[in-house]
């Protein structure tokens, strides 16, 4: 009999964006600095149309300057692939 036990992970974006969930994740270096890297996210009619990776990773010398860097770098390719369907 097995004794494994069903594990599902909950995750919250950090930010939404024109309809797109920004999920971004950080984490520290030996040298420290940190690398932030982040995954992009979107829902529609039919469920999950988007989900892959899509910014990073990026080194910065602290968390929140790794995280804003992929954050602004996701919020160009989304407008960039929004201007490109218009």
């Amino acid at each position: 009999m097995s004794s494994r036990v069903e594990t599902r992970i909950e995750r919250t974006p950090t930010m939404h964006y024109k309809n797109y969930d920004i999920f971004v994740i950080a984490f520290p270096r030996k040298d420290g600095h940190w690398f932030a890297s982040g995954e992009v996210q979107k829902f529609g009619a039919q469920g999950l149309e988007i989900a892959q990776q899509f910014s990073g990773p990026f080194k910065a010398k602290s968390e929140t300057d790794a995280k804003l860097a992929v954050i602004r770098d996701a919020k160009m390719k989304i407008d960039a692939i929004l201007a490109s369907l218009e």
